[in-house]
């Protein structure tokens, strides 16, 4: 009697776990990338730039406008909102001469119409989705990508932490930006605080030569600074290439928040 306890107990405990597995991987379950391509900028800028706040932060803004569900990125430089480790790990692909200096995919450019240039390429190899929470000062985002077509070398996603609506008006003190049209009540948006990968801004690699449909489900857990009043995250695919830079080619991204 004793024996046949036991074999039930052990049999209940391997259905439970096998339950607790499937709930797991159900986890993104919900989530559904697409080969829609969202776009993606970074300007390098800072609080003491003139030119940032002249046309620099309006331009980030402009493409933001063009890309909704797009990645637009402030990376500061020499200000309170500089994140250093970041600040080298995308400037050490995506250089920067002075500010504001942007990128819009793989290109150095400053026209107005580049992100709508970018998005009239069409669908991307691949897609991503997430969601993400934040609790008890740690963010948790689920990601899952989604090859739609064959892929040769490897690949890398980045999950980063952006905060919007931080007070940059003249009242602001070293937060204050130069240069802007609306001095009373300028916000920062896009600002660039962290990578799941600590301080590795193309993040990490997820997979080597996919074939079409397949799918990478990964959880991040990410502290989060008390002191950020709006994060969100963000999520970007990349390839890895040998040569010229950018080594980390754009492939897609998205901002849900």
């Amino acid at each position: 009697m004793k024996k046949l306890t036991l074999i039930l107990l052990a049999f209940v405990l391997i259905v439970s776990a096998c339950k607790k597995d499937e709930e797991e991987e159900d986890t993104s379950s919900s989530l559904n990338p697409t080969a829609k391509q969202n776009g993606f900028s970074i300007v390098y800028t800072a609080t003491w730039c003139h030119y940032c706040g002249q046309w620099g932060a309006p331009l980030i803004h402009d493409y933001a406008k063009d890309a909704p569900n797009g990645v637009m990125i402030c990376n500061h430089v020499n200000d309170p909102m500089t994140n250093k480790d970041l600040l080298k790990s995308f400037s050490d692909d995506r250089k920067y001469n002075g500010e504001p200096h942007f990128w819009v995919g793989d290109d150095e450019t400053y026209q107005k119409n580049a992100m709508k240039d970018l998005l009239a390429k069409g669908d991307a190899i691949a897609g991503v989705d997430y969601t993400y929470s934040v609790s008890g000062g740690v963010m948790t985002v689920n990601t899952s990508v989604k090859f739609f077509a064959a892929g040769s070398g490897d690949y890398y996603l980045s999950v980063l932490v952006l905060e919007d609506g931080i007070a940059g008006d003249k009242n602001a003190g070293q937060y204050a930006q130069h240069g802007v049209s609306n001095p009373d009540d300028y916000k920062h948006d896009y600002v660039l605080r962290k990578s799941a990968v600590t301080g590795k801004a193309y993040g990490e690699k997820i997979v080597s030569s996919p074939a079409k449909d397949k799918t990478i489900n990964k959880e991040y857990k990410i502290p989060v600074d008390a002191s950020w009043k709006n994060p969100y995250a963000v999520a970007l695919i990349w390839k890895k290439e040998s040569g010229a830079a950018p080594q980390y080619k754009y492939i897609n991204s998205l901002k849900k928040k």
